[in-house]
């Protein structure tokens, strides 16, 4: 009886973090079979901080205060809400899924860029303990990431950015900076600050994309920071690609069958300046850089590529609404948009969802809503190119 009522009540609250959009906490007793268990249902996951601090033994569970966060495969918290409920205790978990799906997700976004959580999964290697957790160089990168994208001001290290920083944070973040670096055979970066921290992110590719940040659910004062500076870093960029859009269709897209259409209604209200069919290297640099509506889809466990982008010039007066809605919805959805024509990307969505082989809700094409986001996807897409396409079409 017992049981059944721990499976119910662990089910209702899988079901209330989808609701609200964050992540599912499941109390749970015995680790080491738990993740026996996980394995044994073929649930990737790491642990993704402290697994020297795990507690393995009744005795450390009954002290242990701290939460255990997990990064893990998509589709997989059904399956781990049904383990989890067999074995109830007093050890919090908290499990976040690579694409941040509905249940497993951080304030309504994947915990991390999906592309790098799926990179996490993929390179995840044994503890010493036996529990999966990122490899040295991935745990290192994730941790700067949580402690800039995530911990902010927090963290208890210097921003770098003329903000304060608490004075009393709840561990020493910096020394285990220095340890995992020197677990991964890295270099601390030489500013030791959150903006320090930030640039050695963007040079490695594991930086938050910029067309993320205006989106994050914790909208702290170093991440506005953070996003102000890329603002002006790219200022004059965005200028000169004042009135230009790019469109990025997806390996889900329906191939050249929805190429076609797509490139139909979008030089419908565009004009389209040049096709990039993206190589392997412009794929790495798109998916990394660019938020994508997040490049790990549902059933997927690599990133969803993208495959060809449209490299557009918008039209002076923008047309018709492509989609019925009232000047209210469309600033409180779309307030990030410049230039309505953009949202013709949703009509394309429904004509390739009718193509045989589409699945189901796929996202199949990613738009750019204003030039700031213009310039971020133009530099993947382009690489050393980009100025000297700005050249051209402005």
């Amino acid at each position: 009886m017992l049981a059944l009522f721990s499976r119910f009540w662990m089910g209702l609250r899988l079901l209330k973090a989808r609701a609200r959009h964050s992540t599912v906490r499941f109390k749970t007793a015995d680790l080491p079979g738990l993740y026996r268990r996980f394995d044994d249902a073929g649930i990737p996951y790491v642990v993704l901080r402290w697994a020297d601090e795990l507690p393995l033994s009744p005795a450390e569970e009954r002290g242990h205060a701290r939460d255990v966060d997990h990064l893990v495969g998509n589709d997989t918290l059904d399956r781990i809400c049904r383990i989890s409920s067999a074995q109830p205790g007093p050890v919090s978990c908290d499990y976040y899924t690579a694409g941040g799906q509905r249940g497993g997700a951080y304030r309504g976004m994947p915990y991390y860029m999906p592309a790098l959580a799926a990179r996490i999964l993929a390179r995840r290697v044994r503890h010493p303990n036996g529990v999966w957790v990122p490899c040295p160089a991935d745990a290192y990168h994730a941790y700067l990431y949580h402690l800039v994208y995530h911990k902010g001001h927090l963290s208890g290290i210097d921003t770098g950015l003329g903000l304060p920083t608490t004075p009393q944070a709840t561990r020493d973040y910096a020394a285990e900076v220095r340890r995992l670096a020197a677990a991964a055979g890295e270099a601390v970066p030489e500013t030791f600050t959150l903006l320090g921290f930030h640039e050695y992110l963007r040079a490695v590719g594991w930086a938050m994309a910029y067309d993320l940040m205006p989106r994050w659910g914790d909208r702290h004062p170093v991440l506005r920071a953070l996003e102000q500076l890329e603002s002006e870093r790219d200022a004059a960029l965005a200028q000169r690609a004042r009135n230009l859009t790019v469109f990025v269709l997806r390996d889900d897209c329906g191939g050249e069958r929805g190429e076609t259409i797509a490139r139909a209604m979008i030089g419908e209200r565009f004009a389209i300046l040049r096709e990039v069919r993206l190589s392997p290297e412009a794929q790495a640099r798109v998916v990394s850089q660019t938020r994508g509506g997040n490049w790990v889809e549902k059933g997927r466990t690599h990133p969803v590529l993208p495959t060809l982008a449209f490299l557009c010039r918008n039209a002076d007066v923008p047309g018709t609404l492509p989609v019925p809605m009232s000047p209210a919805k469309l600033r409180r959805r779309y307030p990030h948009v410049a230039h309505t024509d953009v949202l013709i990307k949703r009509v394309i969505r429904d004509r390739v969802a009718q193509l045989d082989g589409v699945l189901p809700g796929a996202v199949v094409i990613h738009a750019t809503d204003n030039p700031l986001e213009a310039v971020s996807t133009l530099r993947a897409v382009l690489g050393p190119d980009l100025d000297a396409f700005l050249a051209a079409s402005t």
